[in-house]
């Protein structure tokens, strides 16, 4: 098996595992909606300076396990915040998710796997790592959209 650097605008179809090149971050979101990942990259570039670093991926890349777990030994295991958006539930990301609870659970990290639509999925929401009600403001801020919304 071998490993490729991702590329800007390819999206890995999780065949072959690849290294999205990212450096750690404070905050790590990971979704599969490009217009999420655009938007909350807009409401990146608007933080201040001294503001948590930001990292966005798309699970798209992350469909392989050998990239799923370079993304987690190279980025995630050193976020302070995870937020995770999955359109289809844990099904849709199931080693990912696996993988990421159970790193988040052992450091201590604050894990929100949050629907990537308007319906609640308790599974997520139980195994979420972080504060209930954080999860829950969280995911109102994605689902309303916007930069604004995006920054909070």
């Amino acid at each position: 098996m071998h490993l490729l650097l991702a590329q800007p605008g390819r999206i890995a179809d999780g065949s072959e595992a690849v290294d999205l090149g990212q450096t750690p971050g404070d905050i790590v979101v990971l979704s599969s909606a490009d217009s999420e990942l655009a938007c909350l990259a807009r409401a990146a570039g608007r933080l201040p300076d001294g503001a948590p670093v930001v990292r966005l991926a798309s699970l798209l890349q992350l469909g392989h396990p050998m990239s799923v777990d370079l993304y987690l030994e190279k980025v995630a295991s050193r976020a302070r915040l995870i937020v995770v958006r999955l359109l289809g539930g844990r099904a849709y990301w199931s080693y990912g998710v696996d993988e990421l609870v159970a790193a988040c659970r052992r450091a201590g990290t604050d894990l929100f796997l949050l629907p990537g639509d308007e319906r609640d999925d308790p599974e997520l929401a139980q195994l979420s790592t972080g504060d209930p009600t954080v999860r829950v403001r969280l995911w109102a801020y994605l689902n309303e959209g916007g930069v604004d919304n995006a920054e909070q």
